[in-house]
């Protein structure tokens, strides 16, 4: 297993794709030149830096932290963590059944913000504590989609072109015991809409040469997660409800894999 580089030299690699130098990175993030080159020298990226930064490379603030390495702040974190198993069981409707993204993408925009759930802050469970490896980037990557084991093999199946894994087997990627292969990162690159080109430079692994069958409602899909991550587990039963609902009033759509009325792999 290799570790990833200092976050540093992660940064560096992603302003590079986008063609920025320190100066130009500094002023498109409205922060000074010496805040970045501390974090390139080794420093610790401050949570504010890490907020201005984010847009200035076109990433989801929340992601950044995770690439960081800092806990993800409760404001920019998933509502509801405990919405993570049914967000999974929305993979195979998405994924056999034609554009269903559009009326479920707008059934989660129309649906009320509630407050984020009182509970106690909970320490991170010791099978999620992953080492700083390819595979454990992905995998933080995908919890911070508010995606657990199982629902990240369904989704990579799904609509990364992937192959079908167990949800064990997606731990063991994360905790470094199975190589996060260039056809495994490709297949979520899709699933997290995050360019192959920033996951590559991330974790220094080539997919210049990966071509895998995505799924052509893929990034639809992934735009749908992420707005998910806003809901409670009760609104995303509605929205999961509402998606096994288009199934049965679409029936001849499906793909003829779910002919037979068959819930798909677990």
């Amino acid at each position: 297993m290799k570790n990833l580089p200092a976050f540093g030299v992660q940064l560096m690699r992603l302003a590079e794709l986008r063609d920025l130098d320190v100066n130009s990175l500094a002023r498109r993030a409205t922060v000074a030149e010496t805040e970045i080159t501390s974090v390139l020298d080794g420093a610790e990226a401050g949570a504010l830096l890490l907020r201005r930064l984010a847009p200035a490379l076109d990433l989801h603030p929340s992601d950044l932290f995770v690439i960081a390495g800092r806990q993800v702040p409760d404001d920019l974190a998933p509502l509801d963590a405990t919405a993570s198993g049914v967000v999974g069981s929305l993979a195979w409707d998405l994924t056999y059944l034609p554009r269903a993204v559009p009326e479920l993408r707008q059934l989660v925009d129309t649906l009320p913000q509630q407050p984020r759930p009182q509970r106690s802050p909970a320490a991170t469970p010791s099978f999620q504590q992953y080492p700083s490896s390819a595979g454990g980037l992905v995998l933080r990557l995908l919890h911070n989609r508010n995606l657990n084991w199982l629902g990240a093999a369904k989704y990579l199946f799904g609509l990364g072109g992937g192959p079908m894994l167990s949800a064990s087997t997606i731990g063991m990627i994360g905790r470094g015991e199975k190589v996060m292969t260039p056809e495994l990162l490709a297949g979520y690159a899709a699933v997290l809409d995050v360019s192959s080109r920033d996951l590559g430079a991330l974790t220094g692994i080539d997919l210049r040469n990966v071509n895998l069958p995505v799924h052509p409602d893929a990034a639809a899909a992934a735009a749908l997660l992420w707005s998910a991550r806003r809901l409670t587990v009760d609104q995303v039963r509605q929205v999961r409800d509402r998606a096994h609902a288009i199934r049965h009033e679409r029936a001849d759509e499906l793909d003829p894999r779910l002919r037979c009325n068959c819930p798909g792999p677990t």
